[in-house]
């Protein structure tokens, strides 16, 4: 090999370990970047009391950001990727700010994330749900239609006078049923009792399915994602489901 050959070799393999360096040092420096931004986004969303976040609407483009894959990946499934909800497996749509438990509140959210509803953890929400009136043989198939004609009539006009009127006596009575929902029938976000004034149905308003959650009883369930989650995605998607019930609500 000549001089001129062994110069150019040499400067050929320099050009290429300063190329693969400089790619190295690009590689390594977007790593870092997308380290620090994370570790940016997790002081700032979990640096602070849940229900600060709101006030902060800087924050709330890179929640969303976290919150829509996550969603998809883990919520859409049941809660759908508009977030219509299921009427048929009890699974609420999460667009309206309608919230069975306390107020729709960040932290609110982020606890129903965390440890669910019936799903066996220590902290889900359990504390009621809805008992097979007609299996236990508490009331009778005529009382059921009754009660149902009742809760129906308290967000809808029409019905029968007759069959209201039992099915108030009924409510206040020997089914008990304002001992969950209350004497006014707005529910009780405590226990996660829905109310019957507003003409939101879990399951469906019309009355083969309001005899059926009377006569069968409800038990809908929603799995904790703690352990399952990190603590960010959860965060991110409290702040999310909060933004965006917000956005729809009515004016």
């Amino acid at each position: 090999m000549t001089g001129f050959a062994a110069w150019r070799a040499g400067r050929g393999r320099l050009v290429s370990v300063i190329a693969g360096m400089l790619l190295a040092v690009g590689v390594g420096g977007a790593a870092a970047g997308f380290a620090l931004d994370q570790m940016r986004l997790r002081n700032a969303l979990l640096g602070r009391f849940a229900d600060e976040l709101p006030a902060d609407p800087a924050l709330h483009a890179d929640a969303r950001r976290l919150a829509e894959p996550a969603y998809s990946a883990h919520c859409a499934a049941c809660h759908g990727a508009a977030r219509e909800g299921d009427p048929a497996r009890g699974v609420p749509e999460l667009r309206r700010g309608v919230w069975l438990y306390d107020f729709g509140r960040v932290s609110d959210l982020e606890r129903t994330i965390l440890y669910g509803i019936r799903s066996g953890h220590g902290k889900a929400r359990n504390t009621t749900d809805m008992p097979a009136l007609g299996l236990t043989g508490a009331l009778t198939p005529e009382e059921i239609r009754d009660a149902a004609s009742y809760v129906m009539s308290l967000s809808r006009p029409g019905g029968d006078p007759a069959a209201i009127a039992r099915g108030a006596r009924l409510y206040q009575g020997k089914g008990q049923c304002f001992d969950c929902h209350g004497a006014d029938a707005a529910g009780n976000i405590d226990w996660g009792s829905p109310g019957f004034t507003g003409g939101h149905w879990l399951y469906g308003g019309d009355p083969q399915t309001v005899y059926a959650s009377i006569h069968d009883g409800r038990h809908g369930r929603c799995p904790a994602w703690i352990g399952v989650l990190d603590p960010l995605a959860i965060r991110a998607l409290a702040v999310y489901l909060h933004d965006v019930t917000a956005e729809s609500a009515p004016g």
